[in-house]
């Protein structure tokens, strides 16, 4: 077995070492903002426990905790909510990208595939027409499931849609409940 460089395989199809190396570059960027997202909310969390806690210790009487209540555990939920939203819209991108690439992918090989079907079409004995039909046919039944693939997908994330909503309304009650609490305290 000969060992080959990276060099003598990009000849055979620079294009999609191109691609590869653009679809790596954006997976990067991706990661990065992630990593960004996560770290900024960290640093913002730390910073908001370490003043709560602070603010904590100078409560002394109910209406004082409620007041502590009010000004820390509501803004931390939402800002707890909206890093999570953050996080969640860069993974939706990164998903995106990359269910981009797959069918760019795929797109490329079955246009590879159907030309060199082509290409043995033209030169293969007469009797072999209904065997080139049939492959033509099965192309076609692949593009077609990687369609009804891409609706799947659509539909999938319609649902994850709907489950975030969800999950940030609770997310809305659970903090307004300090407020309720509040109230019948009063």
């Amino acid at each position: 077995m000969s060992v080959k460089d990276f060099s003598q395989f990009v000849q055979f199809n620079p294009a999609l070492f191109d691609h590869l190396a653009e679809l790596g570059q954006t997976l990067g960027a991706q990661l990065e903002k992630i990593t960004r997202l996560q770290f900024d909310a960290g640093l913002a969390s730390t910073q908001e426990a370490l003043a709560a806690s602070r603010a904590l210790l100078e409560v002394r009487d109910p209406s004082a905790l409620l007041q502590w209540q009010e000004a820390h555990v509501k803004p931390g939920f939402e800002r707890a909510a909206a890093s999570a939203r953050e996080q969640y819209e860069v993974l939706v991108e990164t998903r995106d990208i990359l269910a981009a690439a797959v069918h760019q992918a795929a797109t490329d090989a079955t246009r590879q595939m159907q030309a060199n079907i082509e290409r043995l079409a033209e030169g293969a004995p007469e009797g072999l027409g209904l065997v080139f039909d049939a492959f033509r046919k099965s192309l076609d039944a692949q593009i077609a499931a990687m369609d009804n693939m891409n609706k799947v997908g659509a539909q999938i994330q319609d649902i994850t849609d709907t489950n975030l909503l969800a999950i940030k309304r609770a997310v809305e009650t659970s903090a307004a409940a300090p407020v309720a609490a509040k109230r019948k305290a009063a």
